[in-house]
Formats: structure tokens, sequence, C-alpha cells
């Protein structure tokens, strides 16, 4: 018995490498896609060339110049005398406004950080005269 026994496991030291390998490449072989990148395109051979002959454009016909006509200058615009409009016065205006008084929470809290810490400098060197 000892010597199936061992027979058996030289035989599965040999086995699980195999099945291993097998058992790993197999699902890559069959469900993985193929890999273009890898490969150069395959190029088959260009149609034939056919050549088409142009078509000539029909001749263009030119029509010698015009000479333009003597130059008459345009008659002066009619002068026109502007209406006058009176002077626009303007009512006085209510004054504006004061701008609200509440500042913004921030600029307080700026405010009150700079008051302590001036505060603070002032102890310290009222501290340091003593």
């Amino acid at each position: 018995m000892t010597t199936r026994r061992t027979r058996l496991k030289k035989g599965l030291k040999k086995l699980v490498p195999v099945m291993t390998v097998t058992f790993t490449a197999a699902p890559f072989a069959v469900w993985v896609q193929p890999a273009h990148a890898f490969f150069p395109p395959v190029i088959t051979s260009p149609p034939p060339v056919v050549v088409v002959p142009p078509t000539l454009p029909p001749p263009v016909i030119v029509d010698p110049p015009v000479s333009p006509p003597p130059f008459v200058p345009p008659p002066p615009p009619p002068v026109v005398v502007p209406p006058v409009v009176p002077p626009v016065v303007v009512p006085p205006v209510c004054p504006p406004p004061p701008p609200c008084g509440v500042p913004e929470p921030a600029t307080v809290v700026s405010g009150l950080i700079g008051l302590a810490a001036a505060a603070g400098y002032g102890l310290r060197r009222n501290g340091e005269k003593k």
C-alpha cells in the first residue's frame, strides 16, 4: 500500500502544476478578445486605378473694360439749422439713505482678533518693563 501511495503522491506532484497552468491559461485562450493592437493590419492589394480624363472648362469670355463716366462733384448738402433746445433743469434729488450700519460678521471677528492681539502685545510689553 505504501508504494502505491508514494506513486500517487509523485504523480500528483507532477500533475498539480500542469493542471494549474491549464486551468489558468484556458479561460484566457477561450474568452479573451484578440489583441489586434499587437499585430500590424493586413494590407490587401489596392484596387485598380481608374483614370478619368479631366473635363475642360468652357472658355472664359472677357468683356473689355468700360471707361468710367467723367467725374461730376455732387451738389453740396443743404444747410440745416438745428432747432434750439431749452436746457434741461434737473430737480433736486433727496439725499441717498445712509449706508447699512451693521458690519459683516467676519469684519467684527477680525477686528476683535486684532484688538486682542494688540492688547496681548501691550500687556507683554508692560510686563517686561516691571
